[in-house]
Parts: structure tokens; sequence; C-alpha cells
């Protein structure tokens, strides 16, 4: 296999697959190819059908906040599958001492047993508490620490940051996990200061949560990629593993391992930061190690279903997530079935356990039956869960959610020094820039917006 083509996208998560759109749109179809190394496009984002559920392997969904990702949804012609979470389902929780407490809104939050009352006190001294004065590089626990106190980045923060990235909040940058956290202290000198200002501006706006409506498809949230794929039709190679990237009179030659080869005059790298190190290493070994000190938590996504009548909680919420100082190794579940109706069948309960995280690295290596002992034991109690599940299904990710730490800034630095070294080459995905399914096509739209540039 020979192929010339004028841009060669390497992955085809959902970074590769809407950059791959819009390329395609822009210069035409034939002017593109997206090679992805698996039998399937996606990346972690699919989901399966089975026996009436619809079990999502890594993300459930993307909040609809981001014009750029509903404007894609618009283009591929499947604006009218988009459901929102279920309302009912806005209630979170956080396990402390074998019991879920509910996150509460001010003002009925100073009165959550979730924190001591000396934890309260201190999380209502932030107004008082002096705005960072320098720009020291500053982990999402030492800056939560610092305003709302340990306490509450203990048992509020860290949660939050394990369920975002499955990751560890005393080692993650907060300018690069939660620019918009960093930006309310410049701006506003503190956090309820910038709190308040936002539900001046949106009355709607909630405290304890993120912005905007989670949202997926009828099929699940495998179907964004799996829809963008067909539309792009036999410009999609998949088992298409590249072995080597390399420039050579002005173009870029992509090697497959088939004995396959690609000339391109540019390269949409969108494969994870630690593949693209390998690809890259013959031809820029310091861009490569860069890339590869890019760690990545490893995370094990456990999928059960009860009947109706198996389950004793009410199930009326969105989930609980567990800080560390609990002593559990699931960091938290998600009630599926309460979320989104549909992806259960009437009168069941479906249920996702992560297990593991960057905190966690040898629960990849569980067997099964561990891991649905984990779930069984740390799980069932609290949702008071009789008798064994009807179904079941783990799906695993070795290194499935890139980790911002304290050094990313620098990385980040050396890709762009490359993107200039190395005209045509550019970088999307999710080792960069966020780990959402929103930032994925942002990350998309920057790589295309430069090439097109």
């Amino acid at each position: 296999m020979r192929i010339e083509v004028d841009t060669a996208i390497i992955g085809g998560g959902v970074s590769g697959l809407c950059a791959a759109h819009y390329l395609a749109q822009a210069k035409g179809r034939d002017s593109i190819v997206l090679l992805e190394a698996s039998d399937l496009p996606g990346g972690t984002t699919r989901t399966s059908a089975e026996d009436g559920y619809l079990l999502d392997w890594g993300p459930n969904g993307f909040l609809n906040r981001e014009p750029k990702t509903l404007q894609w949804v618009d283009d591929l012609g499947i604006s009218g599958k988009l459901l929102a979470a279920n309302e009912a389902a806005a209630r979170r929780f956080i396990l402390k001492n074998d019991r879920l407490m509910e996150i509460l809104p001010p003002p009925r939050f100073l009165a959550t047993p979730l924190l001591s009352l000396a934890g309260r006190v201190r999380l209502c001294c932030e107004p008082l508490i002096r705005q960072k004065a320098n720009d020291d590089p500053e982990t999402i626990w030492d800056f939560a620490a610092r305003r709302i106190g340990r306490e509450a980045a203990d048992m509020m923060v860290g949660p939050m940051v394990s369920g975002v990235f499955g990751g560890d909040a005393h080692q993650l940058s907060l300018a690069h996990c939660f620019p918009r956290m960093a930006a309310m202290e410049r701006e506003f000198g503190s956090l309820f200061k910038a709190l308040l200002a936002k539900k001046r501006e949106n009355s709607a706006a909630s405290p304890v949560g993120p912005s905007g409506v989670l949202t997926t498809f009828q099929e699940g949230i495998g179907f964004l990629p799996t829809h963008a794929a067909s539309t792009l039709g036999d410009r999609v190679l998949t088992n298409a593993s590249v072995t080597s990237v390399s420039r050579a009179n002005g173009a870029f030659r992509i090697h497959v391992e088939d004995g396959g080869e690609v000339m391109s005059r540019s390269v949409v790298m969108a494969a994870p930061a630690f593949a693209a190190a390998r690809l890259l290493s013959s031809m820029d070994d310091a861009l490569a190690a860069s890339l590869d000190s890019i760690a990545y938590a490893g995370i094990a996504v456990v999928c059960t279903a009860f009947s109706r009548e198996a389950v004793g909680h009410d199930m009326n919420g969105f989930g609980y997530l567990v800080p560390r100082n609990q002593g559990k190794r699931a960091r938290g579940c998600l009630w599926t079935s309460s979320i989104f109706p549909h992806q259960a069948p009437a009168g069941k309960v479906l249920l996702r356990t992560m297990i593991g995280g960057f905190t966690d690295p040898g629960a990849l290596r569980l067997s099964d039956s561990e891991l649905a002992d984990i779930a069984a034991h740390e799980v069932h109690p609290l949702l008071s869960i009789s008798g064994e599940p009807e179904l079941m299904r783990i799906f695993r990710h070795e290194r499935g959610i890139p980790q911002y730490l304290l050094h990313h800034g620098e990385c980040l630095d050396a890709i762009q020094n490359a993107e200039k070294r190395w005209p045509g080459l550019v970088f999307a995905g999710n080792a960069y820039r966020g780990v959402g399914l929103n930032d994925c096509v942002l990350s998309a739209h920057r790589a295309v917006d430069a090439l097109l540039k």
C-alpha cells in the first residue's frame, strides 16, 4: 500500500475524527486519510449494546456547553439523536465513613456532615484568604488547601479530581487541569466572589457541579465516533498501525506495520502522547522525550446490572465519588440508569464503578473476579444490593487518562516549538489541553486551524 495525500491523521479517536471531518470539508475528502491502529474508531469513546443495555467503555457523554461540539454534531446530521441527562439525577454524593453524603448547595451546605464544624468554618473564610502573589506552579490540592482548607481539599476537591482525571490532586497542575479555577482567583481574588458573579450572570448556574448538561446519544456516546467515521468512508483505514514517521524532501513519510507507506504534506498527530513519542523518536528525539514524559492513569470500568427489586437504595442521583482517605479502591460509582434511563431496560439498574487511577496502578493487574469482588464489597452494601449482577462487563484502559503534572507546561512548550520546527506537523488529543470530549473537539479545531493557515 502506498498512498499520497495532502494530510494524514494518525489516530482515530474523537480528536482525529473531528480533525478529519473539517479537513475533508475544507480541502476535499480525497485529500485526507485517517490511520487507526485498532479495528474500530473512537479510542475509549465506545458503546456496546447487550441484552437491552448500553455499556459505555469510557466517557459517558459530554457537557452541552461547547458550541464547537454541538456544531460538529449538527454538521454530522445527528443532532436529533442527542439526549440530555435526567434532571432528577442531579444529586451527587461523596462517601464518608461508609455513608453516602449529598453535596448540598449553599447555604444548606453549612449544615452538611461532610465536613467537620472546623472544616466548614475554614471554608467560609475563603473570601478572606489573600490572592496568590506569584506564578509558581501549584498543584490542585495545594490551591484548594490554601483557599478552602485542607479538610475540604481532601473531602471535596480530591474526589472531583479523581472522578475527572483518575488522578491525584497532590500531583496534578491546577493551571493545566482547571485553568478556569486559577483564572477565578486571578480575576476576582476569591472563589466565592467568582461564584457570586457567575450566579449574577446566570441564575441557573450550579455552584456544586460543572456548567452545562451531560448529553449523550440514543445509541450511547460511542455513536458519535462510529457515525463520524462512517461519513468519511474509505478515508478511514482501521488496523493500520503506524510504526514510524519521518521527514523527507519536504514531505512526511508514514510507515505502516504491514509494509505500507503514506506520503503527506502535513500530519495531524492525534495518537496518545506515549504512542506519538514512539512514532516520532527517530525524527525528533527531544520531542519524543517530552511526549513520553506525559503520564497516564489506568482505569477499569466495571459495568453491572441488577433487577430493581434487588437494589434497596432509591437511586435518586448521579452517583458518588470516594476520597482517598476512605481506604477504598473504587474511585466512584455512576448510577447510569438514573442518569440515562434509556441505557437500561425498564425495571433494571445499571451501574458503572471505576477502579484504579493514578494512585492505584496495581488495579489493572487484578483479574475480572477480583475487580468484581471490589465492586461487591465496596459498592453493593452502600446501595443495599442483594444477589449477583444479572450482567457484568469490565472495560480496561491500561493508559486511559492523561495526567497533567506540574511540568506539563514545559511539555506543551516543547510540543509548540516542535510544531514550528516541523511545519505541517500538528498535535491533537486529550493529552495536552483537556481530557474531556469537548476538549478533544477544541484540540481538533486548533490543529485544523493551524494547518489551514
